[in-house]
């Protein structure tokens, strides 16, 4: 479903950071779109067409191995962030699939426009190339947990990013849909995931994954998920160099 958004303030938190003016600017060639989970929209090596920004959807990154199904999530983007990194650096091709983790709202503006709006707009540029900075930060950061930590910390990571960037309630998540995401094993997402909820961390039924206890599951999650928040703050708040 598509519509043209309104004139309030967008739920996109880039976007809503912005002047009045610039946010005017580009939001006037937006298109708000329902997304669905998982709904692709982008492949592999697939033209970038579109830039969308999250206004209650939870969009996956994730990469995989050449002639693989498997593919490994590299970064989550909801109301904080954007999906279309490749445009800010003048690609038109991406190397990694989007899909839809959480339904909702996002708005969608076309390749071209997107650019003649940076063009137009200081701000905006420079608010966009910070968020390729956190984004980058985020990518790496999630390679060093692959790498280092235990599943269930993990697990708890991405519990944790992944209620942040969706308004509160409970969380659709399967445990295989969460196997494919951390790049495991069903039977060890289960596992991890019984140990939380034996913790009265979480409660799960159906699919559907509740928060029970925040600070215990930051308590439980790596140091992977602070560093993230502590980048986004110090990268978003820099000021440009002149």
């Amino acid at each position: 479903m598509v519509s043209r958004p309104e004139k309030s303030t967008p739920g996109n938190g880039l976007l809503a950071s912005l002047p009045d003016l610039d946010r005017a600017r580009i939001t006037k060639d937006c298109d708000t779109i329902a997304l669905v989970a998982g709904q692709v929209l982008v492949e592999p090596r697939g033209r970038m067409t579109h830039a969308w920004f999250p206004a209650g959807a939870v969009i996956s990154l994730s990469v995989g191995h050449a002639g693989q199904g498997d593919n490994l999530e590299v970064a989550l983007v909801g109301r904080e962030g954007m999906v279309g990194l490749p445009l800010l650096l003048g690609g038109t091709v991406s190397e990694m699939l989007a899909t839809v983790t959480s339904p909702g709202n996002a708005l969608r503006i076309g390749a071209g426009a997107l650019r003649a709006a940076m063009a137009d707009s200081a701000p905006l540029a420079q608010r966009l190339q910070r968020y390729l900075l956190v984004a980058l930060a985020q990518m790496a950061q999630s390679a060093v947990c692959t790498r280092h930590h235990r599943l269930d910390q993990r697990l708890a990571r991405w519990l944790l990013m992944a209620c942040d960037r969706v308004r509160p309630g409970d969380l659709h998540a399967t445990h295989e849909s969460l196997a494919m995401r951390l790049g495991v094993r069903r039977a060890g997402v289960t596992r991890a995931a019984t140990t939380l909820q034996q913790g009265k961390l979480i409660a799960y039924r159906r699919g559907m994954m509740t928060l029970l206890d925040r600070k215990g599951l930051e308590a439980v999650a790596c140091a992977c998920y602070a560093a993230d928040a502590s980048s986004y703050l110090r990268l978003m708040r820099a000021q440009p160099v002149r």
